[in-house]
């Protein structure tokens, strides 16, 4: 994480009562460019720049997430399945209960695992859950319930990701059967 105004009133793009530690005042980057806009000289990276690479990345990130609008349920659900898919290999492949956490518990699969879960799973329930409130209305009650259950299961798997978070619901299996249902797939 970098400051776009220092913490530090010396630090790079420092003022007189320093950056402070606020989301507005944070900027993601790697560590070869963080280095590199530190130890630039002075104006080569001016606040405004950061800000615009903030902002455009957080819009580009937006526009990723959002949903298609589907004209059928199947769509929909083929859409969403595709997306389980991927989830589903990533949580057998590197997950805890899979065969290798399973066989060899010291293993530094649990590493591996943390990212596959923010690169992979997490997006991908976010664009579930998108697409399940742009869509809604191409469910039936039923199977709206099912989906509302997915929705907190992504919801608290995400949380889990960042703080550790008691009593998340697991993904609820009748969730993929239906939307297998849908997609016409028994």
């Amino acid at each position: 994480m970098a400051h776009v105004i220092a913490k530090s009133p010396a630090g790079p793009r420092g003022v007189e009562s320093g950056g402070d530690d606020t989301y507005e005042n944070l900027l993601l980057l790697c560590p070869t460019h963080h280095t590199e806009v530190d130890k630039s000289p002075a104006g080569t990276f001016p606040p405004e720049v950061l800000l615009d690479w903030k902002h455009r990345h957080e819009a580009s990130i937006a526009a990723a997430l959002v949903s298609p609008s589907f004209a059928a349920s199947n769509e929909l659900a083929e859409y969403i399945l595709r997306l389980l898919i991927e989830n589903r290999t990533v949580w057998k492949t590197y997950g805890p209960e899979s065969v290798e956490a399973q066989a060899n518990p010291m293993s530094n699969l649990a590493s591996v695992w943390a990212y596959r879960k923010l690169d992979t799973i997490v997006p991908n329930n976010r664009k579930i859950v998108e697409a399940i409130r742009k869509n809604s209305n191409l469910f039936d009650v039923q199977a709206y319930e099912s989906a509302c259950a997915f929705v907190e299961h992504a919801e608290g798997f995400e949380r889990n990701c960042y703080e550790r978070t008691e009593a998340v619901p697991r993904f609820p299996q009748q969730f993929e059967a239906m939307v297998r249902r849908y997609a016409g797939i028994q």
